[in-house]
């Protein structure tokens, strides 16, 4: 049976560990062909900047973008990245898809599972 998991993302690049979790976790569920979703919110949609992608080195945003092209969906709160700084058309990796909280709410009861890194 294929599950829906709904992983939130809130800690920073910084905070490797939970990044690097967030990635090995949808990255197993998506190979067992299970639905995922991660949503990016606060400082963790400092992950997404595709400038932090350095040729032959792991960093959370090749990761994240190698989750994308995996066919996870990763989507980052709209107003979080407004309140960065950070313009979403133009600094993050390609596939990443602006959201909000309200969306957040939908895909919670809309998930089998929920994991959340803070």
């Amino acid at each position: 049976m294929m599950a829906k998991l709904l992983v939130i993302l809130f800690s920073p690049p910084t905070k490797h560990q939970n990044t690097d979790t967030v990635y090995e976790l949808s990255k197993a569920a998506v190979e067992l062909k299970h639905e995922v979703t991660v949503f990016c919110d606060a400082d963790a949609t400092f992950s997404l900047l595709a400038r932090h992608i350095s040729l032959g080195k792991a960093t959370p945003a090749s990761k994240m973008a190698e989750l994308i092209k995996k066919g996870v969906h990763v989507l980052v709160c709209r107003e979080s990245v407004r309140l960065r700084g950070i313009d979403a058309k133009r600094d993050f990796v390609e596939g990443v898809v602006e959201s909000s909280l309200g969306k957040l709410a939908e895909l919670m009861e809309q998930h089998d599972r929920i994991v959340s890194f803070g």
